[in-house]
């Protein structure tokens, strides 16, 4: 199944860590869209090693942590405890094993899932239903009709040929995310837009490099530059 794929891959923490810039505009990304906000109730599924929930912690009352990788969650933990973050949970569970069902939060997080699910409007419709009236979500994804993103589908169609990188991502287009919140009752309040793939050249820069690459093409929330040339987008949604 699709899902013993990605909880495979993301065991591996090396692998993960290799994106750490891009973890970092994350970071900043969500800060910049919460940072006038409070928020009581918090959830960040799949949470990944939790840096990006940790790091913005203070503007949350409780903050719950799901993954389903164990090494996340340890990592987690690890995070929480150098942060001395109060108030935080931790469930090494499913998305769909939560039993959430009766209860709602006035903040939900969930970066760097759709192109993994095994079923996209489904996973949707789910934790739109997690989201309380006038609350809000944080979700990103990789558009798949962005020309940026055809290359990069042409890149690793070649790896693939080369026996490399057979997994293959889910094909969501923006207009499908963007169409299912607005019909779930949900108003796009905010979104950033750039790319988080070098397309076969992430090696010959550090992390370091790649974030002021990136910073320096697509700026920030408050100044989103050549934000028509980025095919990943970051949004904030408010449910009505």
């Amino acid at each position: 199944m699709k899902k013993e794929e990605v909880k495979k891959f993301f065991e591996q923490t090396d692998i993960y860590f290799n994106y750490d810039y891009n973890i970092k505009i994350r970071t900043e990304t969500v800060a910049d869209f919460i940072k006038n906000l409070e928020f009581n109730n918090v959830l960040d599924m799949p949470c990944g090693n939790g840096y990006i929930s940790l790091k913005n912690s203070k503007n949350f009352k409780q903050l719950t942590l799901v993954d389903f990788s164990e090494n996340m969650i340890k990592l987690a933990k690890e995070i929480a405890t150098e942060q001395a973050t109060k108030n935080v949970s931790f469930l090494r569970s499913d998305i769909y094993d939560t039993n959430f069902q009766s209860e709602t939060f006035d903040l939900v997080i969930s970066l760097g899932i759709l192109a993994h699910v095994d079923d996209v409007e489904t996973f949707l419709t789910y934790i739109q239903s997690l989201v309380q009236p006038k609350g809000h979500i944080i979700i990103q994804n990789t558009d798949y009709d962005h020309n940026y993103s055809r290359l990069i589908r042409f890149y690793l169609g070649v790896r693939r040929l080369a026996g490399k990188d057979k997994y293959q991502l889910n094909k969501v287009p923006a207009k499908l995310v963007e169409n299912s919140f607005k019909k779930a009752g949900f108003t796009c309040k905010n979104k950033f837009r750039y790319n988080q793939s070098f397309v076969g050249l992430s090696k010959l820069f550090s992390n370091e490099k790649k974030y002021e690459l990136t910073r320096k093409w697509f700026g920030s929330v408050g100044n989103n530059k050549n934000a028509k040339l980025g095919s990943d987008y970051i949004y904030l949604f408010q449910k009505n």
